[in-house]
């Protein structure tokens, strides 16, 4: 895969003119907080390192032929591109109601949940998009990358498993592979919901995990889901790290919030662990946390002990390293939270 191929994918198209719209309709979209310091996932290409196609077809051969690596790699690309663009191409009919002033927002302060539609979210996405767990939350515009825009406040958060026994080849092609797997097939899922949403007459607007809008770990955090890690992941009670994360934006507050309390106590579990950070080949992963942002409502400061120009370059390198996933204590599954969990409220 050249850079311009690549750099298409994270930057897309549809990506572009939607910010485009978004800077010409500043009072009816809703912008990242004024205090936003993270860019989108397109800073992984903003860093100067490059690398051959040899180097790209690398990483997915090292334990298959080329043919079936290239196969993979054309397969995965064009599904990446097509869910990226579908989820950017299904927000046309906002743009028109924008342009014509009858985009109105209709948020009222307490509207009627529902049960029923959440009952039928939640089964429709697990027996058909293979979604393990839906959180729902408001979004804080702090969470918003840097010089982006969301059309809609409340974020259903949506995460998919990455299997185990490959991410446990970590740092092999069959663990890049996965992740890139689990990206795309998540993707796909979440423009396909947003479109069964619509029919349900939801305004709602999907968001591709590979080169989203907003920072989703610390969103999902919010939702109740699990806790961020030291290694910058959240960390939820049935996988772990070992998951992707995707949200969907919608208007109204329709569901109850599945915010609490329940994982802050893995904070204090990883700063008696750091697996993650003796393992991390680039040493990208520090001692201690640094605050991006303070005062998040639901969240409090948003840190992180990652330095991301040691880290992506690695990430990229090979297709997602995931080491520090492999070797995170709670990627074992329930019995492992269960157990750490013990340990600390002892």
């Amino acid at each position: 895969m050249s850079d311009k191929k690549t750099n298409i994918l994270i930057q897309a198209k549809g990506e572009r003119k939607f910010l485009e719209f978004c800077r010409n309709y500043p009072e009816q979209v809703i912008a990242c907080h004024e205090s936003s310091v993270t860019e989108g996932f397109e800073y992984l290409f903003s860093l100067g390192f490059k690398f051959s196609r040899r180097e790209r077809l690398k990483q997915f051969t090292e334990d298959v032929s080329k043919f079936t690596a290239l196969k993979f790699m054309i397969k995965l690309l064009l599904k990446l591109l097509k869910w990226r663009k579908r989820s950017f191409r299904d927000l046309n009919p906002y743009y028109n109601e924008i342009k014509s002033s009858t985009f109105i927002r209709n948020e009222t302060k307490n509207p009627a949940v529902n049960t029923i539609l959440w009952k039928e979210l939640n089964e429709y996405a697990s027996d058909r998009w293979n979604i393990f767990k839906i959180g729902f939350t408001e979004l804080p515009t702090q969470l918003i990358f840097k010089n982006k825009f969301v059309l809609f406040r409340y974020a259903l958060v949506f995460m998919q498993e990455m299997e185990k026994e490959k991410i446990d080849e970590a740092p092999r092609s069959t663990a890049g592979r996965e992740v890139m797997r689990v990206y795309s097939t998540l993707g796909e899922a979440v423009a396909e919901i947003a479109r069964w949403l619509r029919k349900k007459g939801v305004h709602c607007q999907a968001n591709h995990p590979l080169g989203g809008l907003v920072c989703t770990p610390p969103l999902a955090g919010k939702a109740g889901m699990g806790w961020q890690g030291r290694h910058g992941m959240l960390i939820t009670p049935e996988f772990g790290p070992r998951h992707r994360l995707a949200p969907i934006f919608i208007e109204q507050k329709i569901f109850e919030t599945t915010e609490n309390s329940d994982h802050i106590w893995i904070e204090e579990q990883c700063k008696k662990c750091g697996i993650c950070q003796k393992n991390c080949p680039p040493g990208a992963i520090q001692e201690e946390k640094t605050i991006n942002i303070d005062n998040i409502e639901g969240i409090g400061a948003m840190r992180t002990c990652i330095d991301r120009e040691k880290c992506f370059p690695q990430f990229n390198k090979t297709a997602g390293c995931s080491i520090c996933i492999k070797v995170c204590p709670f990627s074992a599954g329930p019995s492992a939270y269960e157990k750490l969990k013990s340990h600390i409220i002892k």
